[in-house]
């Protein structure tokens, strides 16, 4: 199971993937469907506070991390 970033919408997501498979990182670009509704983010093996930091240089907020192993 990976570490999954939720974003404010399906378009920073994808901008998200692109500027991360840039910098040579993993990640894809995935939905998830929960009882809070329905979540657009990236799955990836890389740290996600390094990653939300990186990404947030260019713009990019990241709403949530589910830590490997987390519910919800």
């Amino acid at each position: 199971m990976k570490n999954f970033i939720i974003m404010k919408s399906s378009t920073q997501a994808m901008r998200a993937q692109h500027i991360a498979k840039s910098m040579k990182i993993n990640v894809l670009y995935t939905k998830r469907t929960d009882k809070s509704g329905c979540h657009f983010g990236l799955e990836t093996d890389y740290d996600p506070d390094r990653l939300c930091r990186m990404l947030s240089l260019h713009g990019i907020e990241c709403t949530r991390i589910v830590r490997k192993g987390d519910k919800g």
